[in-house]
């Protein structure tokens, strides 16, 4: 389930950094993320985030040709996804508010319900897109795909080991 929902993560991600890579900058001094955020191991996790997505996005050297199917791909579904993404963001909502309002255990766990079942759609479907998607790219590209979804694991586990206490 967790490797679903980190496919999720990761083509929703995919697709947030391809939009925020169009946005022009003015280098290291316009970083977005300064000041008390950047120093906290939060910020460092989201900061490292961003910039291993800017890196696959730059070895990942797609063609003009590989842009153009990935893009047709992503388009022809682009109805399917942004209701997928709409009924993962109202489950999280309920499931928030709940929480939130104190509600009982039994509404708590149903939201939560709700929301896994949500998850569990989205990641069927990202699982289809990824099947329409991976024959386009060829091994190497695949490879560091697969090297970046290792990484970002790998940076998650070690906050969370040290947000736990453990150094």
């Amino acid at each position: 389930m967790f490797r679903h929902l980190a496919l999720v993560g990761v083509l929703v991600g995919g697709l947030a950094t391809a939009g925020a890579a169009a946005v022009p900058h003015a280098g290291p001094q316009a970083a977005w993320l300064k000041g008390r955020a950047a120093d906290t191991p939060l910020g460092r996790l989201i900061a490292g985030s961003l910039g291993r997505w800017m890196v696959l996005r730059s070895e990942l050297q797609l063609t003009e040709q590989q842009r153009n199917e990935i893009r047709d791909v992503l388009v022809s579904h682009r109805a399917q996804i942004a209701e997928t993404m709409k009924s993962l963001h109202a489950k999280r909502a309920v499931l928030r508010d709940a929480v939130l309002q104190g509600q009982s255990e039994d509404q708590v766990r149903a939201a939560a319900v709700e929301l896994g079942t949500a998850i569990a759609d989205a990641s069927v479907k990202a699982c289809k897109l990824r099947n329409q998607v991976a024959p386009i790219l060829s091994e190497e590209q695949r490879k560091l795909i697969g090297k970046f979804v290792a990484d970002q694991d790998q940076a998650v586990g070690k906050f969370l080991e040290r947000a736990g206490g453990n150094p």
